[in-house]
């Protein structure tokens, strides 16, 4: 299993550099996208040569959803933002990421500096932690040089299927080690029962299967298209949601790919550098990090 990890770490530090694919390719880095002109917004959309936004509210049985329908160009617009250096004990509101990335929408990510065990964390093609091959409880969602996703359901055989994943040439851009994946092969997946029990053998409370509670995640419909999804919850307007019911309606959208990133009060989504949920300035989480679109078309400037 050590020579695994090894092979694991060896192909993500020799694979390939992206080629660029179009003109609107972005640096694999920390920089932020093009500053969004304003003419390109609506209340409720956005749209320029690169990226097409289009927002959505929707009250079902009690729970509201905020959707955020997506398009891009080049795989290189979604990305993510973190507070300070990587590993670095720093969080940061996620509106003032969102703004100094000029991200037209903006979700939290999965909080992973609350976290001290090795786990599979990648931001924009940099390596902050490696995937201990003796704790493979959670679900581990890659995003590829595509801007394709892709979940490894955690078990015995994550690693290996994580090593013949860089072994057929795709290169990890973000990593995060969260969860659970919800929809695979557009098919709802159930909550397994390692994300319902803590290693201490006591229930791991967000994760109880009848816990309603806030839910943010990422899914993918197809080639370059996403859906950012939070289900409120713990406010006047939405009960929450349990896992599997989160699963339930993301395949409803048609989505192949849905994976949970942090819940509960680190849930926040930003649109026209605003809150499109029930967040406000003084009820916001300060968070590590934060995950993006944004425009690759250079108007506004960098």
């Amino acid at each position: 299993m050590k020579k695994l990890l090894l092979l694991l770490l060896c192909l993500c530090l020799t694979a390939p550099a992206l080629a660029d694919k179009n003109t609107y390719e972005l640096p694999i880095d920390f920089s932020g996208g093009y500053i969004p002109l304003e003419s390109n917004f609506t209340d409720t959309t956005y749209e320029d040569e690169s990226l097409s936004v289009r927002m959505e509210k929707r009250d079902i049985d009690g729970v509201r959803y905020d959707i955020a329908w997506i398009k891009a160009a080049s795989p290189t617009q979604l990305r993510t933002a973190v507070a300070g250096e990587p590993n670095e004990s720093k969080s940061e509101l996620a509106s003032r990421m969102s703004r100094d990335k000029n991200a037209v929408v903006a979700i939290n990510g999965e909080y992973y500096i609350q976290r001290t065990e090795e786990a599979l964390v990648y931001r924009q093609g940099i390596a902050f932690r490696y995937l201990d091959p003796q704790n493979t409880r959670k679900d581990v969602l890659v995003i590829d040089e595509a801007g394709d996703l892709h979940v490894f359901l955690g078990g015995d055989s994550q690693v290996q299927e994580l090593v013949d994943f860089l072994q057929s040439g795709h290169k990890i851009i973000n990593g995060f080690s969260f969860g659970p994946a919800i929809v695979k092969n557009g098919e709802a997946l159930p909550l397994p029962e390692r994300y319902r029990v803590r290693e201490d053998g006591r229930d791991s409370g967000l994760f109880d299967s009848a816990v309603r509670a806030p839910r943010m995640v990422i899914a993918q419909v197809g080639p370059l298209e996403y859906v950012f999804v939070e289900a409120e919850g713990r406010n006047d307007v939405s009960k929450g949601v349990t896992t599997d019911d989160m699963g339930k309606f993301m395949a409803s959208l048609g989505v192949q790919t849905a994976y949970c990133l942090d819940g509960g009060n680190t849930c926040v989504m930003m649109f026209h550098r605003k809150y499109y949920d029930s967040n406000y300035r003084d009820s916001e989480r300060e968070l590590s990090d934060i995950v993006y679109v944004c425009t690759a078309v250079p108007d506004g400037g960098m």
